[in-house]
C-alpha cells in the first residue's frame, strides 16, 4: 500500500489543562498558524501535542467509535435492539451483525481510519520536530521537551495497537506473516508497506518502552494522587505540566505495555509491566482500584480513583444524551430506546454476585421490569456534586482493574493464590467482599471468571471486544430476548481495509488556534 503522508491537520489549542478556577481552555478555533510557525515556540509544542489529545477525543475516536460506541457495539457489549438509529446507534447495529461493507456502517468506520493515521501523522511530525529541538525553548527546559517526545510516541504506538486489533487478527487466529497494516514512524511517509501482526507488536513494544524510559526520569517526582492528576488547580505554565492522569504518563505507558505484552501472548513480560503499576499501589496507594458506594452519589460514576489515563471531552454527556435519553417517556417506557444490556446477559456475568456489585447497582439502570438494564456510566451528573464535572468530561483509557486483570491471567500457571488475590483486588474494590474461588479448577475456568469481571468493568469502555478476540472466545450478546454466540473467527473480529486501503493524508497543513483564554 502506497500513499504519501505530506500533510496534516490538528486542532489545537494553547491550553488543554485547567485553569485555576478548574475550567478547560476549551474554546473554539478561529486562526490558523501555518507548520513553518508553528515549531518555533515551546507553545507551539504545546499546542501540537494538546492538540493531538483533542483530535484522540472527538466522536470519531475515543469520545465514541473506540469507547463506547461502535467497537462495544461489536462485542455484543449492548443489546442494540433497543438502541436508537441517531447518535451512531445505525453503525453499531451495522457491526454487531458483522455487515462490515453496509453502507451505514462503512462512513463511520472510514472516518474511524482516517482519524487514526492522522493522529499518527502528527504524532511523527511532532516528534521528529521537538526530539531534538533547543531545550530553551521550553519553559521547564529538558524536562518539558522529554515529556513531549515521549508522548507522542507513546501515543503514536497506542494508536497503531488499536488499528492492528480491529484490522488484523489475533496471535492465536494464527495470522502467519501475511500482512494487514503498515507500521509508520516517519513524517512525511512515502511508502506504508503492510506488516506483518508480530512486526508491528515488536515496533509497539519498542516505542512504548522507549517513552516508559524518558517518561520514569519525567515522572519522577509528580504526585499521582486521583487529586493531582485530575481536580487539583494549577496555574500558570504549570498547567500544561500537571494533570498527569490525562496525559500518557509513565504509569500508562507501563500498563499499555503490559497490555499489548499479553496481547503478544507473552505473559512473563505482561506480568513484570503489570507488577510495576501493582507496586506503587501498594507502596503510595495510587490508582487503587478502588471506590465507595457514597462515591457515585458524589458524581463519581466513572470510578476514577483507577483511571492511570483519561482524555477530556466536553460533548460527552450530549453524546449520551441523544443516544441514551433522547426517547425517554415514563408513561411508554416499552419504546424507550437507548445502549442497555438484556437481563440474561446481566444474570450470565454478575451471577450470584448480582446484589453486591456496585457496577450493576449504580452503573446500569433497571428499565421495563428489569428486562434491560441501561448505561449510566456517561450519563450527566448532577451539578454540585463532588465529581460531577471532572467525571462529565472523561474518557477512561487505561485502568488499574485492568492491570490486575492482565496480572492474575498472566501469573496464573505459577501462582494461582496470587492470580485470585489480584482478581479479588478488583471485585471488592467494586463491593464485592466475599469471592468464591472453590469451582476454579483450571486455567481456562479462572480466565472465564476474569471474563466475567471484565464484562461487567469494561461497559462503555471499548475493551470487551479485544478481549475477546485475544482469548479467541465466541462472543456473547442478546438480540431481542435470545442469546446471541457469534464464533471467535477471523471473518467475523477482522475490520477489512476501507475501498481506498488508505484515507492517511489530509490537504493542507495548518493548525487552528484559539484567539483568547477563557477561566
Amino acid at each position: 500500500m502506497k500513499r504519501i503522508y505530506n500533510t496534516l491537520f490538528i486542532v489545537g489549542f494553547i491550553s488543554l489543562f485547567m485553569s485555576s478556577c478548574n475550567d478547560w481552555l476549551d474554546v473554539r478555533p478561529s486562526d490558523e498558524i501555518k507548520e513553518e510557525y508553528l515549531f518555533e515556540t515551546g507553545n507551539g509544542y504545546r499546542t501540537a501535542l494538546n492538540g493531538i489529545y483533542r483530535k484522540l477525543a472527538t466522536f470519531d475516536l475515543y469520545g465514541s467509535n473506540l469507547s463506547w460506541g461502535l467497537i462495544d457495539g461489536w462485542g455484543l457489549v449492548y443489546n442494540l435492539d433497543k438502541a436508537p438509529d441517531d447518535g451512531g446507534g445505525r453503525a453499531m447495529k451495522k457491526i454487531a451483525t458483522f455487515s462490515f461493507k453496509h453502507s451505514e456502517l462503512t462512513p463511520t468506520t472510514d472516518a474511524m481510519w482516517d482519524a487514526a493515521w492522522n493522529i499518527i501523522a502528527n504524532c511523527n511530525n511532532l516528534a521528529q520536530q521537538v526530539e531534538n529541538e533547543d531545550t530553551l525553548l521550553f519553559y521547564d527546559r529538558t524536562h518539558e521537551r522529554d515529556m513531549i517526545f515521549a508522548e507522542a510516541i507513546a501515543l503514536r504506538a497506542y494508536m497503531h495497537f488499536d488499528l492492528l486489533r480491529i484490522y488484523a487478527p489475533s496471535l492465536l487466529m494464527n495470522p502467519g506473516e501475511r500482512t494487514f497494516i503498515p507500521y509508520v514512524d516517519k513524517y512525511p511517509s512515502y511508502l506504508s508497506d503492510r506488516q506483518t501482526v508480530s512486526y508491528c507488536l515488536q515496533h509497539i513494544i519498542d516505542d512504548l518502552k522507549k517513552a516508559q524510559s524518558i517518561l520514569l526520569s519525567v515522572d519522577k517526582s509528580a504526585s499521582f494522587s486521583m487529586e493531582s492528576r485530575f481536580i487539583q488547580s494549577y496555574n500558570g505554565e504549570s498547567r500544561f505540566l500537571g494533570y498527569r492522569g490525562y496525559r500518557m504518563n509513565y504509569y500508562a505507558v507501563t500498563a499499555e505495555l503490559a497490555r499489548v505484552y499479553l496481547y503478544a501472548q507473552k505473559a512473563d513480560e505482561a506480568y513484570a509491566e503489570a507488577k510495576k503499576v501493582i507496586d506503587v499501589v501498594e507502596s503510595k496507594k495510587w490508582f487503587a482500584a478502588s471506590t465507595s458506594s457514597s462515591g457515585f452519589n458524589k458524581g463519581n460514576m466513572k470510578m476514577m480513583e483507577d483511571i492511570i489515563f483519561s482524555l477530556y471531552s466536553t460533548d460527552l454527556t450530549d453524546w449520551d444524551q441523544k443516544i441514551n435519553h433522547l426517547s425517554d417517556n415514563p408513561a411508554d417506557e416499552y419504546n424507550e430506546h437507548y445502549l442497555c444490556l438484556g437481563d440474561e446477559l446481566v444474570n450470565e456475568f454478575f451471577g450470584s454476585e448480582k446484589s453486591s456489585d456496585w457496577r450493576l447497582i449504580y452503573q446500569l439502570e433497571g428499565k421495563y421490569y428489569d428486562y434491560y438494564y441501561r448505561t449510566l456510566k456517561y450519563n450527566k451528573q448532577k451539578e454540585g456534586t463532588t465529581y460531577s464535572k471532572v467525571n462529565d468530561e472523561m474518557i477512561p483509557m487505561i485502568r488499574m482493574s485492568e492491570v490486575y486483570y492482565i496480572a492474575a491471567e498472566a501469573i496464573y500457571k505459577t501462582d494461582p493464590a496470587l492470580a485470585q488475590k489480584y482478581l479479588s483486588s478488583v471485585k471488592k474494590g467494586r463491593g464485592i467482599k466475599n469471592v468464591d474461588y472453590s469451582q476454579v479448577t483450571s486455567e481456562e475456568e479462572f480466565i472465564n471468571m476474569i471474563v466475567s469481571d471484565a464484562r461487567r468493568e469494561f461497559v462503555g469502555e471499548g475493551q470487551t471486544f479485544f478481549m475477546y478476540k485475544r482469548l479467541k472466545k465466541n462472543l456473547l450478546g442478546m438480540e431481542g430476548y435470545s442469546w446471541k454466540e457469534v464464533e471467535a473467527k477471523e471473518e467475523n473480529m477482522v475490520l477489512p481495509l476501507p475501498d481506498s486501503e488508505s484515507n492517511i493524508s489530509v490537504s493542507y497543513t495548518h493548525l487552528t488556534l484559539p484567539t483568547k483564554r477563557i477561566v
